[in-house]
């Protein structure tokens, strides 16, 4: 497995991770507190705000929609599950386009407080799986705390639902 192939696979698992959380909360929004159900919003608003801010400087584009990396406004659910989707569906499209070359390249871009940055292409999108799943976590705990079961949304998890003879 190349390098661009395994990175492809980490967002095809960050997308389905995603969906899965969004659909638990949507489900489980009467068994939170108002104020912990617009926390669990957030926290997932908060991943989505910096995988676009992120999407634009993997693009070279100038980043103008985020003047930081959440947004004033709690997003409804069923819209911020709708946009994670498309977003992420972008990310496993854009993944699966690159060559290792490419996930080499340094992209300079500049932070939403104002200081600038430098990581090549494949730091970029390792760090935002990284931030999602720890991210998730966060959200996973709040869901966790009124006695609603976080999805088991490891990687290993979505493995061998995507490919069960890897069980034996």
């Amino acid at each position: 497995m190349t390098a661009s192939q395994g990175l492809a696979q980490l967002f095809q698992y960050k997308r389905w991770a995603n969906q899965e959380l969004l659909a638990l909360g949507a489900a489980s929004q009467g068994a939170l507190p108002a104020d912990d159900y617009r926390l669990f919003v957030r926290i997932l608003n908060h991943t989505y705000v910096v995988d676009r801010i992120f999407a634009s400087h993997l693009q070279g584009l100038p980043q103008t929609t985020y003047r930081a990396t959440n947004t004033d406004a709690t997003p409804e659910l069923a819209t911020l599950s709708d946009a994670v989707r498309a977003s992420d569906d972008w990310y496993v499209q854009y993944v699966g386009g690159l060559d290792d070359a490419q996930l080499a390249e340094p992209v300079a871009f500049r932070f939403t407080d104002g200081d600038t940055g430098r990581m090549s292409r494949s730091e970029i999108l390792n760090h935002l799986v990284v931030h999602g799943t720890y991210h998730r976590g966060a959200a996973g705990r709040i869901l966790a705390a009124h006695a609603v079961q976080p999805p088991r949304d490891s990687l290993t998890t979505f493995l061998h639902r995507l490919e069960p003879d890897r069980r034996w």
